[in-house]
């Protein structure tokens, strides 16, 4: 059998997960050729998936040393080197994988999510410089020539390489959305309508494409879709964790201590307790000890699934949070949280109305929210993100229309997105007490 064909006879096993027949037609190829570049690649890549990275990466560096230009052992590599916490060397790797096929999909794709992580956007934006200059149609390489810019503070050339980016790809690319977005936050809404009425007659199902359409044409919206909400967040589930972290999240550790004030507070941990808008469950182990019951609600599955691996509830709901607190349910709560999930939601009343029912007498609400400076006639406004900012007056307003009470609030930083801190509110509102 020649040796390509073992080679394949080997990756078909170590993908059904035969580690062992794999590892043995790897080591009779490498017995024929120890500087064999696809023997030592691919038995690297089982080494990690056996739990032994440093023989990866030992193995798969020494492939490289035969074979430099080996575009896929270098993206593998990255991979493996930002899994063990390497994300300079990841990074690295990748930029050297597109320097040598500057249309390697995958290798544009991580470096761009680690991006925001190492922090030489000078450097990077130098190679990348190079690459377009090279390939001046590529639009991974705009797309990251953009981002580079942006964190650099440099927002008009963010937004020329954006544009690139978009006029030189296909219209249903999974960036396109993102990039047109960008351009929408940089000022340029004329550049943003323009694509984004392309990305919807292209693909006229892209509910994302023509939810940001009409937040960015200014239509009067009072929430964001069900069904975008939903979608988005299932795409985004597996990486959900690890984007917020490179966005230095801090919106679940905030709530979570006014939660554990107020256990303090009152000496005691609280019966029934919902986290509305749970996602991936970061706020629900921070808050743990302090329930007796946990429930998380969600409208997206792929979150709920996140959820459910940590055993942190008792129970978890796949659901609108509005249309769950009105349900005839089988209990009030003493205490819900919501973080960051009523920046999907403009119109608040028919939340706080909701709450109002749920809420036992004396029950409180803790909530982030995006901070909207000043007032507005509406009292909210959706940005190009996406997302809802509103007025602490407004809040007040809708709770007290509820008839509950606006107990607290405080600003804080939530987030850093693209250089720039995101502002928000903590804020309680709280039930009456029973007469």
């Amino acid at each position: 059998m020649q040796s390509d064909e073992r080679l394949q006879k080997a990756i078909a096993a170590h993908r059904s997960g035969d580690l062992e027949t794999a590892q043995d037609i790897y080591l009779e190829i490498l017995g024929d050729n120890p500087e064999n570049p696809d023997g030592l690649h691919f038995l690297g890549l089982l080494h990690f998936d056996a739990g032994h990275s440093d023989s990866a990466i030992e193995l798969i560096r020494r492939s490289l040393e035969v074979n430099a230009r080996n575009t896929s052992a270098l993206n593998n590599l990255g991979n493996i080197l930002k899994l063990t916490g390497e994300p300079k060397a990841a990074l690295a790797a990748y930029v050297q994988a597109v320097e040598y096929e500057s249309r390697h999909p995958e290798a544009w794709k991580n470096i761009n999510v680690l991006l925001r992580n190492t922090g030489d956007y000078e450097g990077l934006l130098a190679i990348v410089s190079e690459i377009v200059r090279l390939d001046p149609e590529n639009p991974d390489a705009w797309h990251t020539h953009g981002i580079a810019n942006l964190f650099l503070g440099n927002k008009e050339e963010a937004a020329d390489s954006l544009n690139k980016s978009l006029e030189f790809d296909s219209p249903t690319s999974p960036h396109a959305v993102w990039r047109a977005r960008i351009l929408a936050a940089e000022g340029r809404e004329d550049l943003a309508l323009k694509h984004l009425e392309r990305i919807v007659e292209a693909d006229p199902d892209n509910k994302a494409a023509q939810y940001h359409l009409a937040a960015v044409r200014g239509d009067d919206l009072e929430g964001a879709p069900e069904d975008y909400v939903a979608g988005h967040f299932d795409k985004f589930a597996a990486s959900f964790d690890e984007v917020l972290e490179n966005l230095g999240y801090r919106a679940p550790d905030l709530v979570a201590e006014d939660v554990v004030t107020l256990a303090t507070e009152n000496a005691g941990k609280f019966e029934n307790v919902v986290d509305l808008g749970c996602g991936t469950g970061l706020c629900g182990p921070l808050i743990r000890d302090h329930c007796v019951k946990l429930t998380g609600v969600d409208l997206s599955k792929g979150m709920m699934e996140k959820a459910a691996e940590l055993e942190t509830y008792d129970f978890l709901v796949e659901g609108e949070l509005v249309a769950f607190l009105s349900y005839d349910l089988p209990t009030r709560f003493d205490l819900a949280v919501c973080v960051d999930t009523l920046c999907y939601i403009g119109n608040l009343k028919p939340f706080m109305e909701a709450l109002a029912k749920a809420l036992k007498p004396g029950g409180r609400l803790v909530a982030s929210v995006e901070h909207l400076e000043g007032s507005t006639a509406q009292g909210f406004r959706v940005d190009s993100s996406g997302r809802y900012a509103h007025t602490p007056d407004y809040i007040r307003k809708c709770a007290e229309e509820a008839s509950l009470i606006y107990a607290q609030d405080r600003k804080e930083v939530l987030r850093r997105e693209l250089g720039q801190d995101v502002h928000g509110l903590i804020f309680q509102v709280m039930a009456p007490e029973a007469a």
